[in-house]
């Protein structure tokens, strides 16, 4: 098996991975619009277009998508990120017409009324004041991190910028992003040539302009690889600590990544949980995260503690860190069994093969064309190259530290201190 392609007449690519023992199907659009690409006073327009043009294929099945999805089980989503919009459909196979049909409706113009966007944008204004963004360390982190960049800002946008998005702006922003250059369709699970042709005709119903695609660089941050032994604190309740390393995607590679984030933080004996949790009970829980673009990355790790265990806590996790950096894993260490032995498990999970392919190939432009590719890629991760990109990442010039806690009584000289000494 391996990608194949196919263009429609209205210039829109289908990339598609069948498995012919799958026992569903798997449509994504991906769309290359999200908060990366907003200017500020347009902040959560695209996560507000992902909820209009769901709300609007209702309107177009005169308020009936919903009792059709249950009547056939299907599943109609969408989930917006920083640099891209996922709209995605999937169901038994005997239905995949159903649900390309569904999936392509997103294609179409407006045709709400003012009234069903204001309730819509209400909706958002509680999803904003659920998530409480403003009081989480991530967020704070991201403003400092990503500061004077479309970064630092929310997906979700603002109860200001949001309450200003009219239906108006919102379909002049479906044509500016609903382009031939920046979107494209993924199909997954099993399917036939016939389904593919089904899918065609459906976004061939649709007039979608041309546009050369998005590319997926991210903007860098004044700061970015020349950080300050500077410690950020937030004022808070309970006391969380988040260290956050800047990447120059130029110098590593997804692989290799993805192998030591699992080494630090994901497998069941990866070094900061077992050094830091298991072994001491500074922490339960560590949250990871590793953002990736074409240009730039972070690799970003937090949990909450002990008020009075902070300060040993940054130096255990400094220490982690240098003694990584300083020793060659042990290939036994590099937890590829995930990407290599358990790799033809993601067949099962059309879902899962969805996003690796259509993320990794089209949005990361990764070119893997089959699944033995994508497990080459891996496989071929040494020792000694985990071990230089550890080199490259940990080091002072990309760290910056946030915490959260009680503010005034937090030693932020101490914290520093001990920031300095990290080589």
């Amino acid at each position: 098996m391996s990608e194949k392609l196919y263009v429609t007449k209205n210039g829109i690519k289908i990339y598609s991975y069948g498995n012919e023992n799958a026992h569903s199907f798997f449509i994504s659009m991906f769309l290359r619009a999200g908060s990366m690409f907003e200017r500020e006073e347009d902040s959560g327009i695209t996560h507000f277009l992902e909820h209009i043009a769901i709300r609007n294929v209702n309107a177009l099945y005169n308020e009936g998508l919903y009792r059709l999805l249950d009547k056939h089980g299907l599943e109609f989503n969408a989930s917006t990120f920083s640099e891209m919009v996922q709209f995605y459909t999937s169901g038994s196979p005997k239905n995949f017409a159903i649900g390309a049909e569904v999936l392509s409706s997103v294609l179409s113009p407006i045709i709400l009324s003012a009234d069903a966007v204001a309730v819509e944008r209400e909706r958002i204004k509680a999803e904003i004041r659920e998530g409480d963004e403003k009081n989480s360390l991530a967020a704070f982190t991201g403003g400092v991190v990503f500061e004077d960049t479309a970064l630092s800002r929310s997906i979700l946008g603002t109860n200001k910028t949001v309450s200003r998005i009219t239906r108006a702006r919102l379909e002049r922003y479906r044509r500016e992003v609903m382009t031939s250059g920046n979107l494209f369709f993924y199909v997954t699970g099993k399917f036939s040539d016939e389904d593919i042709m089904c899918l065609a005709r459906e976004i061939e119903k649709y007039e979608i302009p041309h546009s050369e695609p998005r590319e997926n660089v991210a903007p860098t941050p004044k700061s970015f690889g020349k950080r300050e032994p500077v410690v950020h604190i937030k004022n808070g309740d309970f006391t969380m600590l988040r260290l956050t390393f800047d990447i120059d995607m130029s110098r590593v590679t997804v692989p290799a990544l993805d192998l030591i984030y699992d080494l630090l933080i994901s497998g069941y004996n990866s070094k900061l949980f077992f050094e830091l949790s298991e072994k001491r009970g500074i922490f339960y829980d560590i949250n990871g995260q590793l953002d990736k673009y074409k240009n730039i990355g972070v690799f970003a790790f937090s949990f909450e503690i002990k008020e009075e265990k902070l300060y040993e806590a940054l130096e255990l996790t400094l220490g982690v860190l240098s003694d990584v950096k300083e020793k060659i894993p042990h290939e036994d260490e590099c937890m590829k069994a995930g990407y290599v032995d358990n790799a033809p498990m993601i067949l099962d999970d059309s879902r899962e093969l969805n996003f690796t392919f259509g993320y990794g190939n089209h949005i990361m432009e990764q070119n893997y064309k089959n699944l033995d590719s994508h497990i080459n890629a891996y496989k071929s991760v040494t020792p000694e190259e985990m071990q230089r990109t550890m080199k490259t990442v940990f080091v002072p010039e990309n760290l910056t530290v946030t915490v959260k806690g009680k503010k005034r009584k937090i030693d932020k000289e101490k914290l520093e201190n001990i920031l300095r000494e990290y080589r």
